[in-house]
């Protein structure tokens, strides 16, 4: 059994991932996963004595809007119902997507990435994230979807 993983970020474009995946394995030899990374907000606090902003300290606990985790779980409940007959299971992660994601694959044992390429304009090659996965992800094999 094929394990394949789908990052979607929740843009036209991400999803076209589902559509390449349908189209390209059988449902009988293929679990999918659908991973959401949602970047962590970036706090900061004040301090009493002159109202600086210092960063948050590595132990401090990051809290999720619980509004934000939920509306990522419907979306990607919603994506799910995108592979019928495919063994599909959901994922939702809070953090750096590039390093997530990786982490995520590596953790799960998967045999590939697929994924598309930035959501912005045609003149930008890979995204950020693409480009990070691309470099990062040399354990697996990663497809980054073009244009068209």
């Amino acid at each position: 059994m094929k394990k394949i993983l789908l990052p979607i970020d929740g843009s036209p474009r991400s999803l076209r991932a589902i559509q390449v995946a349908k189209q390209t394995f059988l449902p009988e030899e293929t679990e999918m996963t659908i991973l959401m990374v949602t970047p962590e907000p970036r706090p900061s606090k004040l301090t009493d004595e002159n109202d600086e902003v210092r960063p948050v300290e590595e132990h401090e606990e990051i809290i999720v809007d619980p509004q934000t985790a939920e509306e990522s779980r419907l979306l990607l409940d919603s994506f799910a119902k995108l592979l019928p007959g495919f063994k599909v299971e959901v994922a939702q992660r809070f953090g750096s997507p590039g390093p997530e994601i990786i982490q995520f694959a590596k953790d799960g044992g998967f045999d590939s990435i697929l994924m598309t390429r930035s959501s912005r304009g045609s003149t930008q090659k890979l995204g950020s994230v693409s480009t990070y996965i691309v470099s990062n992800a040399t354990f697996i094999t990663t497809t980054v979807l073009g244009e068209g």
